[in-house]
C-alpha cells in the first residue's frame, strides 16, 4: 500500500496482514496462550525469520521511538 497508494484511484485502504492466509488455512496462527500474552509476533517471527526479521527489528524500534517522542510532546503540551 505504501508503495502504490499514489498511483491508485482510491481514498481508503485497509491492511489485513495475514488475516486471509489464516482464514484460508495457508498459515498457522500462534497458540492461544501466545495470543493472550501478545506474543503472536514472536510466533510469526520464528515461523518466517528470513521474511520478518527486518520488519520487526528495524521498524518496531523506530515506531517505539516515534511514539515515545509524541507522548513526550503531548505531556509537555498538557503541562502548559
Amino acid at each position: 500500500m505504501a508503495k502504490y497508494w499514489q498511483t491508485l484511484d482510491a481514498t481508503l485502504f485497509f491492511g489485513v496482514g495475514a488475516a486471509f492466509d489464516f482464514h484460508a488455512g495457508r498459515m498457522r496462527q500462534a497458540p492461544r496462550w501466545m495470543q493472550r500474552l501478545g506474543l503472536e509476533w514472536l510466533f510469526r517471527l520464528l515461523c518466517e525469520p528470513r521474511r520478518l526479521w527486518k520488519r520487526y527489528f528495524k521498524n518496531n524500534p523506530l515506531f517505539l521511538w516515534r511514539a515515545a517522542c509524541q507522548l513526550m510532546r503531548l505531556r509537555e503540551y498538557r503541562l502548559e
